[in-house]
C-alpha cells in the first residue's frame, strides 16, 4: 500500500525493479480513483534509490495545487482511496501506449489530507 500525505514530500520505496524485464527501466505512475474511476492520474517516477537491484525510491509530491499529468513525481491528487498500476518502458512516457503494456505493479493508494476544492453537494 502506499500512502501518500496532501501537501508534503512522500517517499515510497518498492520493489519494482525485481520484476521488471528492461535494464534502466522507466515507469509510469497511472493512479485511479476508486470512488470515480474517470480521475485517472498519470506520473513518471524519478528512482532515487543508491540499490536499484534491490529497492527503487521515489519521493512523491503531493502540492495540493491544480496540476496534473506532470513528468516529475509531483502530482495532485483528491483525498481518498486508489487503486494504482505502475507501467514499465524504455523511455519515460505519460501514455500506457508508450510502455511495455506490462503492469509490474498493482495495489492501493491512500491520500490523506483536505482538498482544497470543496465539491458542491445537491439534494
Amino acid at each position: 500500500m502506499i500512502y501518500l500525505k496532501k501537501n508534503t514530500t512522500n517517499p515510497v520505496i518498492l520493489e519494482l525493479t525485481s520484476v521488471s524485464n528492461l535494464i534502466n527501466c522507466n515507469y509510469l505512475f497511472e493512479f485511479i480513483h476508486d470512488i470515480n474511476p474517470s480521475n485517472i492520474t498519470y506520473f513518471t517516477g524519478n528512482d532515487s534509490s543508491p540499490y536499484r537491484c534491490r529497492f527503487n525510491r521515489f519521493d512523491i509530491i503531493e502540492t495540493g495545487s491544480t496540476y496534473t499529468n506532470l513528468t516529475a513525481c509531483t502530482v495532485n491528487l483528491k483525498s481518498g482511496s486508489y487503486t494504482y498500476n505502475i507501467y514499465e518502458s524504455v523511455n519515460p512516457t505519460l501514455e500506457i501506449s508508450a510502455t511495455t503494456g506490462t503492469i509490474i505493479s498493482t495495489g492501493k493508494a491512500y491520500v490523506n489530507g483536505i482538498d482544497s476544492e470543496i465539491t458542491e453537494v445537491y439534494r
